[in-house]
């Protein structure tokens, strides 16, 4: 990877591309006390950082190597504001993994929670900060002129606890007030399910297209989400015993289900021409996006964006999946293995005990 100079000596840079943009991402180099060269990365422009910043960071670590002994404007800083908020929050970030929703949470970090914590002491903050910080937010309007949702509070809050509980956990403070954080009680958990009128008049829309009439199959006798959907290959598939290996990246594992005689007739026809390694579905942000038009177009007119309860996303047809399962009777440790549930309490919502079989239940579906 090509590496470019700076008019600041040691500071260099290179090429990268952060959420589909160009960016560049910063990096020191300096010699340490056996005369090697070190190279230290600094972070990316897309996060604030510049070229100054980067000099004056490796200008205070050769400080530090030379004396033996803190810069002097670090340790007056220290001595005046312990450590620094921003200092915390760049560092706890440098540890996320490199995500869009890592550069989303830094966007929000810099926005809501730098400027309040800029003048202020980690080591002396006290619940009336906390509780002045929770009110602060709910004052806090977007883009559009709106106040924040109380899902984007918490967030804020959730995130401000992150980076505190890093400080903790390095042992670059002491002060621990997550504990006085109070995040609001949402009731949020989706209800919306597809009625059997419903799925028709989905299966009826998206029939004509093989891709999403065999996607809408997939997730409605599966309950996979989204990105299991997607990352379906045929190597997953095994026909003989109409069973498919599905990839559950939220919680990290791999699971069995069966499936359908209609599904698997569908797929017999649809893989023909595939090799095993190849993925189901090409173009999978198309499919999403050609989904969810059809989802909103179909059951959305008139409901407000807002309304978690009631707008139908494509983590409805999960939802669909396991309702259907419990209208039938399906016992709900059935339904927690079907949905690969870490925890039974994440099931329990759906349905009362009842014996039957898993296959037979997805089965009978629809």
């Amino acid at each position: 990877m090509a590496r470019y100079t700076t008019k600041y000596t040691g500071v260099i840079y290179r090429d990268s591309i952060t959420n589909e943009k160009t960016d560049k991402t910063y990096y020191i180099r300096y010699k340490d006390i056996n005369n090697k060269t070190k190279e230290l990365k600094i972070g990316k422009y897309s996060e604030g950082v510049r070229e100054n910043y980067c000099n004056q960071k490796r200008n205070e670590i050769i400080t530090k190597l030379r004396l033996g002994e803190e810069p002097p404007a670090m340790a007056n800083k220290k001595q005046k504001n312990s450590i620094a908020f921003k200092y915390l929050q760049d560092k706890y970030f440098e540890t996320r993994r490199e995500t869009k929703s890592k550069y989303s949470d830094i966007v929000t970090a810099n926005k809501h929670l730098v400027p309040f914590f800029e003048k202020k002491n980690l080591e002396t903050l006290t619940k009336e900060d906390i509780k002045a910080l929770t009110k602060l937010l709910k004052t806090k309007t977007t883009p559009k002129g709106t106040q924040l949702s109380p899902k984007s509070r918490n967030n804020i809050l959730t995130s401000f606890a992150s980076i505190i509980n890093y400080g903790l956990k390095e042992e670059l403070i002491k002060n621990d007030v997550t504990k006085y954080i109070e995040k609001e009680r949402i009731d949020n958990e989706r209800e919306r399910y597809l009625e059997l009128e419903e799925i028709n008049k989905l299966y009826e829309e998206v029939e004509h297209n093989p891709r999403l009439y065999l996607f809408c199959k997939l997730a409605l006798t599966t309950g996979g989400r989204l990105g299991t959907i997607l990352n379906i290959s045929k190597m997953d598939l095994d026909f003989s015993n109409q069973i498919i290996t599905l990839k559950d990246f939220k919680n990290n594992s791999t699971y069995k289900t069966f499936l359908t005689d209609d599904v698997t007739n569908l797929l017999s026809n649809y893989c023909k021409n595939l090799n095993q390694q190849d993925k189901i579905f090409i173009e999978p942000t198309t499919i999403q996006r050609q989904i969810l038009k059809i989802l909103h177009s179909l059951f959305n007119v008139g409901i407000d964006k807002e309304d978690r309860k009631n707008l139908v996303v494509l983590h409805t047809l999960r939802h669909t999946f396991a309702s259907h399962l419990a209208i039938k009777g399906t016992p709900i440790f059935t339904i927690q293995k079907l949905m690969n549930h870490r925890d039974i309490k994440m099931t329990l919502r759906y349905a009362k005990l009842a014996p039957d079989s898993g296959r037979c239940a997805i089965q009978n579906l629809f």
